[in-house]
């Protein structure tokens, strides 16, 4: 496997307001090198256009268990629409389930037309293009509320090492519904999607300096049952210990944002 990776310059956009339930950000890469990129678990799934002479190509990505390494071609440009976690299902035509690990190429996504899209991203802010597009997609098409949603919900707010079982309950859901509703919208069981947030959020302590503090307490802090509870799910879902908590920077600026929560 290449494991050279090419440097690239990303630019994130907000979503409109009335879009960010459903769209974490627009990520935009120009200048990309060449090489292959490391992609991390975040639990979201995300739509990338690939440009390169006039010509495009979507792809899904769906959400990972494992840090993934991915071919960027030289001289492409690079644009994703990265969704909040499960509500890919309201744009895409696969659900979670089929995306997982794994890259899947789409013909029109939501309507996008990626022979029209070329002149858009190359403007100043092609957020507000793509904002536009999406909101005349689900005009059309209104987002169907589901109880997972109330799950992503309670687990962004909820103190870390919330249990599946407890989850389910709060949300009058048995755990076996609550399972299967998380593999096949947001693409893993809860108990993994609840380790990759975790993973986040402890990373996101260590690589924080101005908040130094004992691995051990960090480990509680973050939901874990103890420092060695940790060590293994951060080299499970991130490979790294957390003795080298600054991760290169390719391992976060292709299609990923670090500790990113949904809302």
């Amino acid at each position: 496997m290449d494991n050279t990776f090419a440097a690239q310059t990303l630019h994130c956009y907000p979503p409109a307001p009335a879009l960010r339930g459903l769209v974490s950000h627009y990520w935009l890469s120009r200048d990309s090198g060449g090489g292959r990129h490391r992609v991390l678990p975040d639990g979201c799934v995300d739509l990338v256009l690939r440009l390169c002479d006039g010509d495009g190509a979507w792809h899904a990505f769906g959400t990972s268990t494992r840090p993934l390494d991915v071919p960027v071609d030289p001289g492409s440009v690079y644009f994703g629409i990265r969704f909040q976690p499960g509500q890919s299902r309201h744009f895409l035509p696969v659900p979670g389930r089929l995306l997982t690990d794994t890259a899947q190429p789409l013909a029109r996504p939501a309507g996008l037309r990626a022979e029209r899209l070329a002149e858009r991203i190359a403007s100043r802010d092609p957020a507000v293009a793509m904002d536009r597009l999406l909101s005349q997609w689900l005009a059309g098409q209104p987002p169907q509320p589901r109880r997972l949603d109330g799950a992503l919900a309670l687990l962004s707010r909820s103190a870390p090492g919330v249990s599946v079982s407890a989850l389910a309950a709060r949300l009058n859901l048995s755990r076996r519904q609550l399972e299967r509703d998380f593999v096949e919208w947001v693409g893993v069981p809860p108990k993994v999607f609840m380790g990759i947030r975790r993973s986040q959020r402890a990373m996101a302590l260590l690589g924080d300096p101005s908040r130094a503090a004992p691995l051990a307490d960090i480990a509680l802090t973050t939901g874990y049952a103890d420092q060695s509870h940790m060590t293994r799910e951060l080299k499970r879902y991130l490979g790294v210990t957390p003795g080298a908590p600054r991760l290169p920077a390719h391992d976060v600026a292709f299609i990923q944002a670090q500790a990113a929560a949904p809302t």
